[in-house]
């Protein structure tokens, strides 16, 4: 069984539009191949389910060759299995120990819905799936600031019970902050594309280790403080903030691009902290003035959208 595809990018996102309507999904202008790029084909092995991982841990994966080309050759034994596409923007970054090789970082540019690998009739197998991407750039004002952060954080401070919920937006990451009972709670939530085969989950907002600092004996200060509980209502609420921003990036990509943002792959592909102004702090006694960075979230999308006015791979 074989699943081959070509990957093209968008140079001029209207005159494509434009031919892509134009033409009934088989454009001719406003697009290159896109060249070189990691694509995965995830599966839902072992247990029927797709794993939620960033990068699929049941999966085969290639680069494409400079023309975007790609084929996987699928083992008959997977037919009653299911697949999802997933293609990469690569970067590269230096390792944080010195002398280690860079660490690559792949962020998701199209998924695919998921297909089951029975489905696919051998005329489909012989058919190249030609996959369109655009990468645009959000602007600035138009990502998440820090008063939006605070407003989704309220109700989880309230659910908790919690003292005090601060959450910072930094140069490359959220730091958040919360007390309760006189004890501490201490994370960085993390801000990427998602590679979920939920393709209506577009960004993903996840906590890091999160640290938790009690006073007193554990016997005494568990009478206060769940630490279980909240640690769970801290990733549910993150979670529920994914599914919101993902609903707004899915509503703006329609109104952008009507009659061909329903048929669109919509993912993240870069996500930027850009500082979108600066508050003033005095300090006490010597009463001398600071001026803070404001910073913002800011997701860029990647669209993908299939030849011939498809929303499904297969």
């Amino acid at each position: 069984m074989n699943i081959t595809g070509k990957l093209f990018t968008i140079t001029n996102l209207e005159t494509f539009v434009a031919s892509y309507v134009k033409t009934n999904g088989r454009p001719t202008e406003g697009f290159a191949h896109l060249g070189k790029t990691r694509v995965h084909l995830a599966t839902d092995l072992p247990n029927g389910q797709f794993s939620g991982s960033f990068i699929p841990s049941m999966s085969f994966s290639i680069d494409s060759n400079d023309r975007g080309d790609f084929s996987f050759a699928i083992p008959s034994s997977l037919a009653s299995s299911r697949g999802q596409v997933i293609a990469f923007r690569t970067t590269m970054m230096p390792h944080p120990v010195p002398g280690f090789p860079p660490i690559r970082i792949l962020d998701p540019l199209y998924r695919s819905k998921p297909f089951r690998f029975s489905d696919v009739s051998t005329q489909e197998q012989q058919t190249v799936q030609k996959i369109f991407i655009a990468q645009l750039t959000t602007p600035d004002d138009q990502g998440i600031s820090q008063t939006k952060l605070n407003l989704t954080l309220t109700p989880i401070r309230k659910n908790l019970e919690l003292d005090s919920l601060k959450a910072t937006i930094l140069s490359s990451r959220v730091n958040v902050h919360a007390t309760k009972s006189g004890g501490d709670l201490k994370f960085s939530a993390f801000v990427r594309g998602s590679t979920s085969d939920d393709l209506g989950r577009v960004i993903d907002v996840k906590a890091g280790e999160i640290d938790i600092d009690l006073p007193g004996p554990d016997c005494i200060v568990g009478l206060c403080v769940d630490e279980g509980q909240i640690e769970e209502q801290i990733r549910k609420g993150l979670s529920r903030l994914s599914s919101e921003l993902s609903k707004d990036l899915r509503t703006a990509v329609k109104k952008r691009l009507p009659g061909v943002g329903d048929l669109a792959s919509i993912s993240v592909w870069r996500c930027r902290f850009v500082q979108t102004g600066t508050r003033t702090i005095k300090l006490p006694i010597t009463n001398q003035a600071f001026e803070l960075p404001i910073m913002s979230v800011v997701p860029d999308i990647a669209i993908g959208v299939l030849e011939n006015f498809r929303a499904d791979l297969y």
